[in-house]
């Protein structure tokens, strides 16, 4: 008896066992394994990637690492993912060995950006405990130096090597070109009000529904974890670990899962 014609109208398959597929058995057989499907996703990158001008993917596309700075948002070098400038040195942009005559005003060892000068709207309210201070201070003052939207990314008192830090032609995502100034939905601008209170004295003795400064964890008081120590933009942002993507990202030092940076400091 003749073999019936094989016919493509239609694609029956059922599956077998070991996870290969047979059609029926009047049409072609198709049998996948592990070496055919690495050889189709080694071809459908291929593809993009010639689609895209054989160029890699874009800085701004590429996923931070968890730990440090280097590659994240607040490496402004060139390899970094809002890059500022063509320059190679990163820790520059916030630090520097030499002329920093900023430092012992932030409180932060060789503190090289330009401070801000503007004045900030405080927070307040009539139930608040602990003294806060009437501008923002040290780190807080530090990280709202770039986070007001008043101070270029790249106005530094030690420039990076080569210069460039007043060209921002080529900056990428949160970063205005023409000025350089922060822009976006990382800008907090001058009105504290709306914020978590920063610069405010940590009073457990006062507010009973706080930790004791001993109890904490992970987070962070300023100078140290004791009693009046205040609390400052890096007590819950660590500007140098961009953190877990759904996690602790971006800049956290506690997870938000289950309310735990802000159980880090409050009790229920």
């Amino acid at each position: 008896m003749k073999r019936p014609k094989p016919t493509y109208t239609r694609t029956k398959f059922c599956m077998r066992w070991r996870g290969r597929r047979w059609y029926d058995p009047n049409e072609w057989k198709l049998v996948w394994s592990a070496a055919s499907a690495a050889g189709v996703t080694l071809a459908i990158r291929a593809a993009v990637f010639l689609l895209a001008g054989g160029q890699p993917a874009p800085l701004a596309a590429r996923t931070p690492p968890p730990v440090g700075i280097m590659g994240t948002a607040h490496d402004l070098s060139a390899s970094g993912m809002n890059h500022v400038t063509g320059s190679s040195e990163v820790c520059i942009f916030c630090h520097t060995p030499h002329r920093a005559p900023e430092g012992i005003r932030q409180n932060i060892p060789e503190w090289n950006h330009v401070t801000t000068s503007v004045t900030f709207v405080m927070y307040t309210s009539p139930g608040i405990k602990g003294a806060i201070d009437t501008q923002p201070v040290g780190p807080s003052l530090a990280c709202l130096s770039c986070h007001d939207g008043t101070v270029a990314m790249g106005a530094l008192h030690e420039l990076p090597e080569g210069g460039g830090q007043d060209d921002y032609a080529s900056a990428q995502g949160g970063v205005n070109r023409a000025s350089g100034l922060m822009v976006g939905p990382n800008l907090v601008g001058r009105d504290l009000s709306n914020v978590h209170p920063i610069s405010i004295a940590y009073r457990d003795d006062l507010n009973k529904t706080l930790r004791p400064p001993g109890e904490l964890v992970g987070v962070k008081l300023y100078p140290s974890n004791v009693r009046g120590a205040k609390v400052q933009c890096s007590s819950c942002h660590d500007p140098h670990n961009f953190g877990t993507d759904g996690s602790t990202a971006p800049f956290l030092r506690v997870t938000k899962h289950g309310s735990s940076l802000c159980l880090a400091c409050h009790k229920v």
